[in-house]
């Protein structure tokens, strides 16, 4: 138990405990903990089992032991190997998305699948319960641009393999129709590309975070300095004179005859933010 105790006051950052109070607490929240089972049978039938993920719990703090039981129905799951891969645990904490982290662990199965290139098809409404997004995000666009591209991005970061998203449509419409499937095409990275995975790996999960904000801030700045530089070529002379005198206020050492086009990429770009916003520029 002093081992247990230890490990989960380094995983918190904090000092370790002198009683069991916080390994009970996780234990009864790991005896809350309802596992879900959907699978379909060999003649296309399909299957729903739950279960508690632990059953009986006994902690002997005269010899610091904990037992725990797992539910008959769960063992036999567990002792199916056909259903698991192996996980690395070092990828799984790396995972900042909930959506990346559960995407992984699904496609994880199929890529190490004796395959030339592993691949998964799922209806969306499966692939929504999957990352449990069956009552939100219910456009296609939103679902894809905040849950599902965001999970593939940490996956390419992560994991061993990268992923391609091939989309099936149905019916007409803009676009081609409603999305009502979609394919992962699983590749495994080439050894360069897995071994800046593994440095990847390497960075404290903090400057990693601190890596993708600086290039997302980057990506926005490049953006607004094209939308600002846009707006300011097909504006007239009075507004690129309002916005020269509002850079010369703000500190910009501009060239001369800052207002004439050919200027604009000279000192635009340090002030695409403020213009972008002011002039509502979408």
């Amino acid at each position: 138990m002093s081992e247990i105790r230890r490990f989960a006051a380094e995983a918190r950052g904090g000092t370790p405990e002198n009683d069991n109070r916080r390994v009970k607490d996780s234990v009864k929240r790991l005896q809350a903990t309802v596992v879900e089972f959907n699978y379909l049978r060999s003649d296309g039938g399909r299957v729903w089992e739950s279960s508690p993920l632990l059953s009986t719990c006994r902690i002997d703090e005269r010899s610091g032991s904990l037992q725990y039981n797992f539910p008959s129905g769960l063992r036999e799951r567990l002792v199916e190997q056909a259903l698991y891969s192996m996980i690395s645990l070092r990828v799984q904490w790396e995972f900042d998305s909930k959506y990346g982290l559960v995407l992984y662990e699904t496609l994880k199965r199929y890529a190490d699948r004796d395959a030339a290139q592993p691949w998964w098809s799922v209806k969306t409404s499966e692939l929504r319960d999957l990352l449990g997004c069956r009552d939100k995000l219910t456009d296609w666009k939103d679902f894809r641009r905040r849950a599902l591209d965001p999970a593939l991005e940490e996956i390419d970061r992560l994991a061993e393999f990268c992923v391609l998203v091939i989309e099936t449509r149905q019916g007409r419409g803009r676009g081609g129709g409603q999305v009502v499937a979609v394919t992962f095409q699983i590749e495994r990275k080439p050894k360069e590309v897995a071994a800046a995975t593994i440095r990847e790996l390497e960075k404290p999960k903090v400057q990693r975070r601190g890596e993708r904000k600086a290039k997302a801030e980057d990506i926005a700045s490049t953006v607004d300095a094209r939308k600002a530089l846009h707006f300011l070529t097909g504006a007239d002379a009075g507004t690129r004179l309002k916005w020269v005198k509002r850079a010369e206020a703000m500190g910009i050492e501009l060239p001369k005859t800052a207002s004439v086009v050919e200027n604009l990429a000279r000192w635009v770009p340090q002030i695409a933010a403020a213009l972008v916003a002011e002039e509502r520029i979408r």
